[in-house]
């Protein structure tokens, strides 16, 4: 936008694709320190012990899902033979 106001003058500091760079920078730099945050709160906090849905019930779920795209490719590949 800066090169519509005044053309030739931001040609090689200020051009818009470096605005982008530097906010994208700026973004990203940020984010970092939410990760930073939220991970040092999460390990202030005391940890849950493990539960049997959470573990062996995310696994068998996990399972189903699996058997279920399985199947939906064997389908699929018995129509294309007919």
């Amino acid at each position: 936008i800066p090169e519509r106001i005044q053309p030739g003058l931001f040609d090689i500091v200020g051009h818009s694709h470096q605005l982008f760079h530097i906010f994208t920078f700026l973004s990203i730099y940020d984010q970092v320190h939410y990760v930073e945050d939220g991970l040092a709160e999460f390990l202030k906090a005391p940890l849950a012990a493990p539960t049997y849905l959470g573990t062996v019930g995310y696994m068998l779920l996990l399972m189903l899902c699996l058997a279920m795209v399985v199947r939906k490719f064997l389908k699929v590949a018995d129509l294309c033979k007919k």
